[in-house]
This record gives structure tokens, sequence and C-alpha cells, in this order.
């Protein structure tokens, strides 16, 4: 289970990691969820120049924090902070951004959620880490012109039950992606309901309310099975 944030636009850098550090320490929260701690592993993904750059590292954000420096000038940036499900999953080999290239892109995802029944649709004897089957289920073979809704619900619709949420960022370098989706029976609704704030000048997209970046009056939560797409040039 874990906890993401996203800004683009003209914000701090610092400000969005102090927020990511936050909400892996419990200190936003206001979910149902029984995990409050997210200290294992943190990752991050922003845009310079036109490229994506990544910082990955595994324990707490809060004492890797001196270790991140994002540079000043970038207008995109994602955090990730995990909570591992299965404590062998645990470590920086498993944190996030995971990578997958296919067809010339190179597609990087951050999910919060668990879903134990993908590999099967791999092709493997068993789960080694869900969230990397995830992604090469979801992208593998595809372009970025064919990514929507109905794709994503026609590729989902065979994986058998299990598990938790398939949220994700899904970030490349001409366009990323925020999907929300959760089962309806989930007793922790709250935890996997995402929240946006959006003006002319900032958005922020995470996993909960942080009121140091916003009122709280100022985010909306995101709809079940709702995709958002954006492109990383602001028009």
């Amino acid at each position: 289970m874990c906890r993401m944030i996203m800004a683009q636009g003209d914000f701090n850098a610092v400000d969005v990691v102090e927020a990511a550090r936050a909400m892996s320490c419990g200190e936003t929260a206001r979910h149902n969820g029984a995990v409050r701690q997210h200290s294992d592993g943190w990752g991050c993904v922003w845009m310079d120049n036109g490229r994506l750059y990544t910082l990955r590292g595994s324990g707490s954000l809060t004492n890797a924090i001196p270790l991140i420096n994002i540079p000043t000038s970038t207008r995109f940036l994602a955090i990730h902070v995990r909570h591992s499900t299965l404590k062998e999953n645990a470590g920086i080999k498993f944190s996030h951004p995971l990578l997958f290239q296919s067809h010339g892109t190179r597609w990087y995802m951050m999910h919060n959620g668990y879903l134990p029944n993908i590999y099967i649709h791999l092709g493997l004897e068993s789960s080694i880490f869900d969230s990397a089957e995830y992604l090469k289920y979801i992208v593998s073979g595809l372009t970025p012109d064919k990514m929507c809704l109905a794709y994503l619900d026609e590729r989902m619709k065979g994986v058998a039950p299990g598990g938790s949420a398939r949220n994700f960022f899904l970030i490349t370098e001409k366009k990323f992606w925020v999907w929300q989706w959760y089962p309806m029976n989930t007793p922790c609704i709250e935890y996997f309901t995402m929240r946006l704030y959006n003006d002319k000048n900032v958005k922020y997209i995470s996993s909960e309310i942080v009121p140091s970046l916003a009122m709280e009056s100022q985010w909306r939560s995101l709809h079940n099975n709702e995709l958002l797409e954006f492109c990383m040039t602001e028009d």
C-alpha cells in the first residue's frame, strides 16, 4: 500500500517533497485504512529540459530528504512512498517508479494497491512483484495514443478478483495518466480515493488532501474508475 503525489505547473518542489513526507508519516491521514506509515521505499520522477529523471531509495523518505535535489525549474514532479504488503518485497528494487519499455516508449508507473493475480496472464508460475507485473500487463505492446479508459477496462476484465486497488500514475515524456479504480466492496474507500487540486497555475493529484499545498475545500475527490490524461507540455 502506498501514498502518491503529483504536481504540474508552477510549484515549489521542496513543498511537494514535504507533502509526500507528511503522508508517509501519517500526518495528513484521514482515511479508514489500517496503514498510516509508509517507510518501505520511496521514489521520484521529474521532468527537466524535456527529459524524465528518476531517483529511488529504500527505507523512509524522511531519512532520504537531504539526498533529494529536484531542480527548481521543473514543471512536473511525482513522488511515491511505500508500505510493502509483502515484507519480502521491501528494498530499492521494489521502489517506484517502475519502468517498462514498449514500442519505443519508456513507461513509468507509480501504483497504489495490491494485484496478486496479474502474473497468471503473463504466463508466470507465481507472482514476484505485483506492481511490476501490472505495469507490464498494461503497457506491453501499447502505444500512448491507445491509452484510454475503454482499453483499461477491457484489459483488466479477465483478471481474477483479489487484492485491492489499481490506482496508478502512468508517465511518459509526452503525456501522463492518473487512474483510480478500487473494488466496490473495499472497506478502505477513503484510503484509495485520490484528490485533485487544479487552478490556472498548478495542479496537484494526491493520495490525501495536503492542507499545506491548498485549502481542504479546494480539492475534489476522483471518482471510481476515473481516468485523467494530461500533456507534459502545458497549453
